[in-house]
């Protein structure tokens, strides 16, 4: 056993890694779990990880402090899609490899996204609240909605996540508008998308859905800007990072009515403060970033996850590479 390679996994108490790709870990390395607290390197990391061969991020953050404790680490898994978690730039500087699993926990985060769509359309959520009071005539009086059918769906992104949602709200009878610099037209096409600028996309969309990752270039995507040209009647969905939007320019436009509602799976910051005035305006659902958060979903991320671990170690290569140029050093 001493002889294997180190591999901790970092996560929460309550989201531990999935029992199959514990059980895949076992097999070829000796394995830490490092409790952390969410998105953020403290102490208790540091002591966690130190002298790892590998990481495997289900819930947590990999930075520079992390990467100093560990001389010999060879890569770092992300479970999931979001690598904002991770300092790659650092970790390419120093030839660690970061892999990630997309589109594993695409159709997942594609229904949710549909449900908040009708959930914040058809005010499921203020109904829900009244009838769980037992107050049928107040819940009746939010009973007339919006459909889906027969609306321009905006998707900012349509790579494994938007391009699933395309193709559903398509067959609920919506047209469907997306903006993506990294897509060409004959993929769009194939999707049945038409693309546009940003700016129309916004100006146009009944809905406007957001599926781009988090970079420098996407921070606040959506601003007031941006929030100012949609339709009054407009809703915006997230479910892909909280920072793509603005959020107290969100708060601003929900509040003075620029446009109609909101539905959010990601928030900046993350978690909201308890005390945060979104959670008090009743035209905004919000969940707590459980888009991924399916059974099915979670056992083939963390399957990914593992796998890339182990490839690191057979000497394949990776499946999905963040920064593939560390493979030519």
């Amino acid at each position: 056993m001493s002889g294997k390679p180190v591999v901790s996994v970092l996560s929460t108490k309550d989201a531990p890694l999935h029992e199959d790709a514990v059980k895949m870990l076992l097999e070829y390395f000796n394995v830490r779990f490092v409790t952390t607290k969410g998105w953020v390197v403290d102490e208790d990391v540091l002591r966690g990880v130190e002298g790892s061969d590998a990481i495997l991020v289900r819930i947590g953050r990999v930075d520079k402090s992390v990467m100093d404790v560990c001389p010999n680490l060879k890569i770092i898994s992300i479970h999931g899609v979001g690598y904002d978690r991770v300092d790659v730039e650092e970790a390419t500087r120093r030839g660690i490899l970061v892999t990630y699993t997309p589109g594993a926990n695409a159709p997942a985060v594609a229904e949710l996204t549909v449900g908040l769509m009708i959930t914040i359309l058809r005010k499921l959520h203020l109904i829900i609240d009244k009838m769980l009071e037992g107050r049928w005539d107040d819940a009746r009086v939010y009973g007339t909605g919006n459909e889906v059918y027969g609306k321009v769906v905006g998707l900012v992104g349509i790579g494994n996540i938007g391009s699933r949602v395309a193709k559903i709200v398509k067959a609920m009878g919506a047209e469907v508008i997306a903006y993506d610099p990294y897509v060409t037209e004959e993929k769009a096409r194939e999707l049945g998308v038409k693309l546009v600028d940003l700016e129309t996309l916004l100006k146009q969309a009944d809905i406007v859905s957001i599926h781009a990752p988090l970079t420098k270039e996407t921070h606040h995507i959506i601003n007031e800007g941006r929030l100012r040209v949609m339709k009054p009647t407009a809703v915006i969905v997230n479910t892909a990072r909280g920072g793509l939007i603005d959020t107290e320019a969100l708060y601003k436009a929900l509040k003075e009515g620029w446009i109609a509602g909101a539905a959010l799976d990601v928030t900046d910051p993350e978690p909201l403060p308890p005390e945060h005035p979104l959670y008090k305006l009743p035209n905004v659902v919000i969940t707590p970033h459980v888009g991924g958060s399916t059974y099915e979903s979670m056992r083939r991320v963390a399957l990914m996850a593992a796998e890339e671990v182990v490839r690191r170690f057979k000497g394949l290569p990776p499946l999905n590479p963040v920064n593939p140029q560390v493979l030519k050093k």
